[in-house]
């Protein structure tokens, strides 16, 4: 069994490796991934000598292994980003408002945002928890916690304290990393949706 999931995930870094991970994922969900000819020839092997619960637990960690690379790759660009400045209006790539820079950042994986915060706020699913919160999860934020009017993509989550750290285009001072325990964002806090890894 370990020798075929090690043989899957070798073939899948090959996959990566031949073109941008941008062009061969899009969003799925973790147990209805799509894979090349290859590794399903593989997994159909793997059911024929291993359990089927077994089969499914490697998928599953395949999946969350896909997810986890498509989340990097998303936040190494908006890191790139770091210190462009704020405009209103403007979507990159030398300045950006809020929601330009996350449309920015999201592009280039293949995945086409709708322009505004407000709109974006209608895209994914919905996260009820801070706690289950994932890097590369839309965040939002609005006046007093209410209608929303600024996004960033969450770059790290303290599920123990109940906070995460986001990037995104500030109006003062561009693109940026803040925390969520701040109290200016805390109060603002509105919600959260997730791209990635979902249909």
């Amino acid at each position: 069994m370990k020798k075929f999931i090690i043989i899957l995930l070798c073939l899948s870094s090959v996959g990566f490796a031949k073109s941008p991970l941008r062009h061969r994922v899009v969003a799925t969900q973790p147990d209805d991934i799509v894979l090349d000819a290859s590794s399903q020839h593989i997994m159909k092997e793997m059911q024929k000598t291993a359990p089927l619960s077994e089969t499914l637990m490697a998928t599953h960690n395949f999946a969350n292994k896909i997810t986890s690379a498509i989340a990097n790759d998303l936040i190494s660009t908006a890191k790139n980003q770091i210190g462009a400045r704020y405009s209103r209006g403007s979507v990159g790539p030398k300045a950006f408002d809020c929601s330009g820079f996350t449309s920015y950042v999201f592009k280039h994986l293949g995945i086409t945002l709708k322009r505004s915060s407000q709109e974006q706020h209608t895209q994914g699913e919905a996260i009820q928890s801070i706690s289950d919160l994932m890097p590369g999860d839309l965040v939002f934020f609005g006046r007093g916690g209410k209608a929303v009017n600024h996004v960033g993509i969450v770059t790290h989550v303290n599920a123990e304290e109940g906070t995460f750290n986001f990037i995104h285009a500030s109006t003062s001072r561009g693109v940026r990393i803040d925390s969520s325990s701040d109290g200016y964002w805390t109060r603002r806090y509105t919600g959260a949706r997730r791209i990635i890894g979902i249909d």
